[in-house]
């Protein structure tokens, strides 16, 4: 799978020996860089791949930060940071344990855009690279805390610390023993949290299906439940994506990780745009047109949703599977620290709690489902459903967005894995249900 969120593969058949090392070649033709930050997650082949990595870079003469262990929004955050030529995150995110990628990252810790794309994969079909140095001059330096800092504190910056701290939360936190393991607890540690962590060990495998979705996240619920949190946050394998849970309504969808975190910053909001993707709930829309506020929609992709952010000038933006991005934190993409951060800063500047800020919220009706792609013609597929809705608005930008009064559908293929993604929002349930019922003859 090789698209803008990333280049991802089965190991071996798919992301093998041969290909770490074409990717890792292309890239360094692709930036002539000469310092990149590397970071991973914490699946098995993830460090194995690291030390090809690291080692094809020192071979060219490019120094390396080696961070191990940690979030993508870090790697991110520390190439935006020390003005390094860019990075490298050896993580799938949410994908199965047997799955691994490189998420490439250019200058100011942005993913590479479509044109760099598609410089990498011509690079890698011509296969014309810099050999080895003899004497290469370039080292590793392994300083992770001192660079993790860097973005730590990027993110307490834009919270009232003092007033979070005060509250002393008691929060529950599932990091799925992958990249926020140690990154996302001192985060919390530093807002004065009393921590209650679950699946916070690297060296162990992943305890659940690595996509935090309510149906992934029962046990995590009820290991919660034993405890007194008043709040828990679970995270994917590279903690990009954060997902809540609460005492009263469990896991709760991902798209309420996006609005809450607007609530946050809204009112000191400078400009009046904000970006999120064409799959993400409309409950944004509604807090924004409430507060004189611009909703912008853009492709699928956190690099899509960034492009625009910087187009539009947005103070905030992100996507609905639980990414938040402030571009005022030096990660610029979707930050499962950010999101932390604003939601316990909304609460402690409402003096509430994360049920009660929930019943503030308008609810929201949406079903995303995946089918299989083997076989189907899209255009066929897009055809037949505009058909379906003679009188919609149809976006056809990223796949086919089809928008109706008070509800749409939106079907595309995954960046991510062989599948098509179907994802449908409605103002009731029984409208959803209906909606569904329309189009799955065309999808099956």
């Amino acid at each position: 799978m090789v698209s803008v969120s990333g280049i991802r593969g089965k190991i071996p058949e798919g992301l093998n020996l041969e290909n770490i090392l074409l990717y890792t070649n292309s890239f360094i033709e692709t930036l002539k860089p000469k310092t990149v930050v590397v970071g991973r997650d914490s699946r098995p082949s993830g460090e194995f791949i690291e030390h090809i990595v690291i080692g094809t870079l020192l071979s060219k003469g490019i120094n390396v930060i080696q961070l191990g262990i940690v979030p993508t929004p870090t790697v991110k955050a520390v190439v935006n940071s020390i003005a390094a030529s860019g990075g490298i995150m050896i993580s799938a995110s949410h994908n199965p344990i047997v799955w691994n990628a490189f998420k490439f990252i250019g200058k100011n810790g942005f993913f590479l855009n479509q044109t760099q794309l598609d410089a990498l994969i011509k690079h890698s079909l011509s296969q014309k690279f810099l050999a080895p140095k003899f004497l290469p001059k370039s080292k590793v330096i392994f300083e992770p805390q001192k660079y993790i800092d860097l973005h730590l504190e990027s993110v307490l910056s834009r919270v009232d610390v003092s007033k979070i701290r005060k509250r002393k939360f008691k929060v529950f936190l599932d990091a799925v023993n992958g990249g926020g393991s140690f990154v996302v607890p001192a985060l919390l540690e530093k807002l004065g949290c009393k921590l209650i962590k679950v699946y916070c060990e690297p060296q162990k495998v992943f305890p659940r299906e690595p996509e935090p979705t309510p149906s992934n996240l029962q046990k995590t619920y009820r290991l919660m439940k034993k405890t007194e949190a008043e709040i828990g946050f679970a995270l994917d394998p590279d903690a990009d994506r954060l997902v809540l849970l609460t005492p009263q309504r469990g896991c709760i969808s991902e798209e309420y990780t996006l609005p809450l975190s607007l609530l946050s910053v809204i009112s000191k909001a400078k400009s009046t745009n904000m970006v999120i993707n064409l799959s993400t709930s409309f409950v944004c829309k509604e807090i924004l047109e409430k507060n004189g506020k611009n909703l912008i929609r853009s492709k699928v992709g956190e690099a899509n949703v960034v492009s625009d952010m910087i187009k539009f000038k947005a103070f905030f933006g992100g996507e609905g599977n639980g990414g938040v991005i402030d571009p005022e934190v030096n990660s610029f993409g979707r930050d499962s620290l950010v999101g932390i951060a604003h939601i316990l800063n909304l609460l402690a500047l409402e003096n509430t709690t994360i049920d009660k800020q929930l019943d503030q919220i308008p609810p929201i009706f949406m079903e995303k489902r995946t089918y299989s792609i083997k076989g189907k013609d899209l255009n066929t597929i897009y055809t037949k459903l505009k058909s379906r809705f003679p009188h919609a608005i149809f976006d056809m930008r990223d796949g086919l967005r089809i928008e109706l009064p008070d509800k749409w559908i939106h079907v595309r293929s995954s960046n991510t894995e062989p599948i098509l993604r179907v994802i449908a929002e409605s103002s009731s349930e029984g409208d959803l249900k209906v909606l569904f019922a329309h189009i799955e003859p065309i999808l099956k």
